[in-house]
């Protein structure tokens, strides 16, 4: 019997994401349909990569609270260089993604020097939003060329761009955290940070470059912003950073390290989706309060199953 309950515990996060899943599958009948999944995955891309991007940093025991910020510093630098500057399109994009990195490297610079993440990320969130406003002069960048418009909305083997992207995202993350060495040595820094260290764990290098890798995306992500919205403005997506790490607490990723798997965010990106699409379509008011209500109580769960499970199967 215990061993048992040991399985429910140990797969609670899985069960009750499609205990989710089932209920908005029977309030919105759109779900049945593979069209509205598709076409939910364009609309969620930015939230589900940085989730993908964040999953090793949380693994570690950390967090970056300022990918959404890094993300809309990048799109306004896009825009400012194709604008001000006069940079072809594909070289103004390519300098919006080496600000993200840049970045994401100053945000790992911080936390290699043992500032705790929480507080260096955040001072880092209100940092590059002040400097996209700083920089786009407190106006929207618009008149982007048309085609970046198209290449959104285009597909790759029937599969809409954006979904493809997240795929790959997926696949790379997935690689990295569960198929090398890099991946062994993030579980280990979570699990005991002092302990990794005397086993000569580079955490430092590896927590630089883990926040490097989350600026990266940030810096894609902000080139994708622009693409969706024809727009680069100082003042949008304030709370991606939270979606985003949402989706990684319901995919079952333990917020103090240590414990979880790259396929559970992309299950909690799943859900958090449906959620946001199902009940923006059938309860608009009640969005927010009832999706922060269900998120809430899922990471509470996660963590009271991670603690019995610890408690009563922790070797002696």
């Amino acid at each position: 019997m215990k061993r048992v309950i040991m399985l429910v515990v140990r797969w609670s996060p899985w069960l009750s994401a499609g205990l989710i899943l089932t209920v908005m599958a029977f309030a919105t009948p759109a779900f049945r349909y593979p069209g509205y999944w598709l076409n939910l995955g364009g609309q969620y891309f930015a939230p589900a990569a940085l989730a993908l991007a964040l999953t090793p940093i949380i693994l570690t025991g950390g967090i970056d609270l300022s990918v959404g910020s890094v993300a809309v510093f990048a799109s306004v630098v896009i825009g400012a260089l194709w604008r001000d500057g006069r940079w072809p399109m594909e070289w103004a994009i390519a300098g919006g993604i080496i600000a993200g990195l840049i970045a994401g490297l100053g945000n790992g610079m911080l936390v290699s020097a043992g500032i705790m993440p929480l507080v260096a990320t955040l001072a880092t969130r209100e940092l590059y939003r002040g400097l996209a406003l700083t920089l786009s002069g407190d106006a929207p960048v618009t008149r982007f060329p048309a085609s970046l418009g198209e290449l959104w909305a285009s597909s790759v083997y029937g599969v809409p761009l954006p979904v493809a992207g997240v795929g790959l995202l997926f696949l790379l993350t997935y690689v990295l955290v569960h198929r090398t060495w890099i991946g062994r040595m993030v579980y280990a820094i979570g699990d005991n940070e002092v302990a990794a260290e005397f086993a000569a764990v580079p955490v430092r290098r590896i927590k630089l470059w883990l926040y490097a890798w989350s600026g990266l995306v940030a810096g894609l992500c902000g080139a994708a912003l622009i693409m969706k919205y024809g727009a680069a403005k100082a003042d949008a997506e304030k709370s991606l950073e939270l979606t985003a790490i949402a989706c990684v607490v319901v995919g079952g990723v333990r917020v103090t390290g240590g414990a979880g798997h790259v396929a559970g965010t992309l299950l909690g990106i799943v859900v958090v989706a449906a959620l946001m699409g199902g009940l923006g379509s059938i309860a608009p008011a009640w969005r927010d309060t009832v999706t922060g209500a269900i998120l809430v109580a899922v990471a509470l769960g996660n963590e009271a199953s991670a603690r019995w499970l610890r408690r009563h199967f922790a070797p002696e």
